[in-house]
């Protein structure tokens, strides 16, 4: 996907979660494109710690009026809802786009496993199928437009910046509907 592409109409799904609380978390999408245009607000939720992030995100586009025109998934780092682990090329291939992590911090795949490790000490749950989506080779991380990036196919600086504006709203809007206002920034 190249910055035309995106500046051609093709859409943009950012996902983000919001804090957690209990055993759900509030999973906000923000469906847009280049140039701050924001088409739609999907939402579901999802289980904190739990499996259920790739199927979460699967459901709620496919759910969705957008589900044949998002063409770029943006979400905040591999995991979301503490350590749901995202499956990023399951994801992928499932809804035919591209896939894009980003983060404000250089990701640090250690730190993940060891908390992987430490939940699954703690509770007694297998983590074997996440420390493998974690341990995967993926794409390559890199600064780019100030952020950090893993993504799942060729895409574009444009592309890079308005889901990297598209995933600030979604964490937003799931920060102020979780604990009624937003806090913090991505």
């Amino acid at each position: 996907m190249t910055h035309s592409d995106v500046k051609g109409g093709a859409r943009i799904l950012a996902i983000a979660c919001g804090p957690l609380k209990a055993r759900k978390a509030l999973m906000v999408g923000v469906v847009g494109r280049s140039g701050g245009i924001v088409e739609g607000i999907l939402s579901s939720e999802i289980t904190v710690d739990g499996t259920d992030s790739t199927s979460g995100i699967i459901g709620m586009l496919g759910k969705s009026r957008f589900r044949d025109q998002v063409r770029l998934l943006a979400l905040n780092g591999i995991a979301m809802a503490g350590l749901n682990v995202v499956d990023a090329g399951a994801l992928g291939e499932a809804l035919g786009t591209k896939v894009l992590l980003i983060t404000k911090r250089k990701p640090a795949r250690p730190r993940l496993l060891n908390a992987l490790k430490a939940f699954s000490g703690r509770t007694g749950a297998h983590v074997e199928g996440r420390l493998g989506l974690v341990k995967k080779p993926g794409a390559r991380i890199e600064l780019r437009e100030g952020v950090y990036v893993q993504s799942y196919g060729d895409i574009g600086d444009g592309a890079i910046r308005a889901s990297y504006g598209l995933l600030r709203l979604a964490h937003m809007i799931a920060s102020g509907i979780s604990i009624g206002e937003s806090r913090g920034r991505l």
